[in-house]
């Protein structure tokens, strides 16, 4: 008979996750400053080399600035729903030691 095969665990850190939702925010939030300065290149750009060159130009700057913001909200949602997870372990978390009582040689009144 073989031996019983564990079971997938996972440890949850939450000052980790706290820590990478905090740099998520902030990536957010130079992505957004970074897509909002793409679109105003765009103009720039197609003003700049006219034509044909700067039609291309503002096209693709366009595009980038789009895409820049797209990142940016996706990394601001994962930032929140991390803060939003953190939040509820902690809740869980103090909710079970609540139901479990200080330990019978803790002092009384300090946790």
């Amino acid at each position: 008979m073989s031996p019983p095969i564990a079971t997938p665990t996972f440890s949850v850190r939450p000052g980790a996750l706290e820590a990478l939702a905090a740099e998520l925010a902030a990536l957010a939030g130079d992505l957004s400053e970074d897509g909002a300065l793409c679109r105003s290149a765009a103009t720039s750009l197609a003003t700049a080399l006219g034509g044909d060159e700067g039609w291309s130009a503002r096209a693709a700057a366009t595009a980038w600035a789009a895409l820049a913001e797209v990142v940016a909200a996706r990394a601001g949602a994962v930032a929140g729903t991390l803060v939003a997870a953190v939040a509820a372990y902690r809740s869980v978390d103090q909710a079970l030691a609540e139901q479990i009582g200080p330990a019978p040689d803790a002092p009384r009144g300090h946790r």
